[in-house]
């Protein structure tokens, strides 16, 4: 498919951890998306609310320990793949701000 935006997709690959970040909700990613624009991109599970188990796409400061959730999703394959999509334009767009950032165009 070639509508799909890929993780790699208009940007550099950024170096894996070997240890997901620790929040301070206490959260542990399940996977992070990566790094732009001095915010971390990353998606959890939680099952704290009144909707029971979802999968969210959450971002924060890449120095920091604190995320916002910005979308919520069923926790199922169907909806990991929408998370995924999801994370990976957040990601991007993130990536096309910082590029607008170092090239001295205004944001």
């Amino acid at each position: 498919m070639d509508n799909v935006i890929r993780p790699s997709f208009g940007g550099l690959q950024q170096p894996a951890s070997t240890e997901p970040p620790a929040y301070e909700d206490g959260y542990q990613p399940l996977h992070v998306y990566g790094q732009a624009a001095g915010y971390l991109v990353a998606l959890i599970k939680d099952a704290s609310g009144p909707e029971g188990l979802v999968l969210k796409v959450v971002v924060g400061p890449a120095a920091g320990n604190s995320i916002e959730a910005v979308a919520f999703f069923v926790a199922s394959d169907e909806g990991r793949v929408d998370a995924d999509a999801t994370a990976n334009a957040i990601l991007r767009t993130l990536e096309v701000v910082e590029g607008d950032r170092s090239s001295g165009r205004p944001a």
